[in-house]
């Protein structure tokens, strides 16, 4: 991707075979506080259906808005997920997420600068392999205390490089805190899954960007999304004060 476009010919990710086994998309729910659906028929905890947008409160700092469409990556279908710029930087982001077997995994992300009048400028550019792990809908069906360490390799590249920096190897943990959290919301209360995510992975050389390094645990409802975010080591939180999912 550059300046807000999907790059797709030429390019193939190292692991690309696990996009062959796109697992089947549902459509989530948008309302607030949603009843149980029929037993066999619930909703992802991640749901992806294009035309979905979610808004979230950082804080009383700023208000994001996340939105999602189709993408065609590598012939195999895909999702772009982009959201609007943190106004400390002026950074927003444009990423690639499809489902493998039920995990939503990030496998391109770029940052683009956002000029005063609109305009944006590609800041840096990142593959990611297999995928980074958002979420893997199983977590629903493990117990409390559930870690897993998911790997990945993360190539960066930044414009007016000759080549890209060295791969990364990396990984993270996930652990299961709550299945049945109740997250309060400005626009009602959500039976929450809690994750906590850790690194665990060091910087092989300097200079090496440490996006994704902090600790933080993530709030999903059924057939919503991410209700809730907090950096455990900033204490910075953002909270879902509206969303839409078409269909529904």
């Amino acid at each position: 991707m550059a300046n807000g476009r999907v790059k797709i010919d030429g390019w193939a990710p190292l692991g690309w075979l696990w996009l062959s086994a796109l697992a089947g998309l549902s459509v989530g729910c948008g309302q607030e506080d949603p009843e149980d659906p029929p037993p066999g028929e619930l909703q992802p905890y991640h749901p992806l259906v294009a035309g979905s947008s979610w808004e979230y409160d950082h804080g009383g700092r700023w208000d994001e808005v996340v939105t999602l469409s189709e993408a065609d990556f590598g012939g195999q279908p895909a999702f772009l997920m982009s959201d609007s710029p943190n106004p400390s930087d002026r950074l927003r982001s444009d990423a690639i997420i499809a489902s493998v077997d039920g995990r939503v995994v990030r496998l391109e992300k770029d940052e683009l600068l956002v000029g005063t009048d609109g305009s944006t400028t590609l800041d840096s550019s990142a593959t990611y392999g297999v995928g980074f792990t958002r979420f893997n809908e199983d977590w629903a069906n493990q117990a409390v205390g559930y870690k897993e360490t998911p790997e990945y390799v993360r190539v960066e590249t930044r414009p007016g490089e000759a080549a890209p920096r060295p791969p990364e190897n990396r990984r993270h943990t996930f652990e299961i805190m709550n299945l049945h959290a109740d997250v309060q919301t400005p626009i009602g209360s959500f039976d929450c899954i809690e994750i906590k995510r850790t690194k665990d992975w060091q910087a092989e050389e300097d200079g090496v960007d440490a996006s994704d390094a902090d600790a933080k645990t993530f709030w999903f409802a059924r057939g919503v999304g991410k209700v809730q975010e907090r950096n455990d080591e900033s204490g910075n939180t953002e909270v879902l004060t509206a969303y839409e999912i078409p269909g529904l």
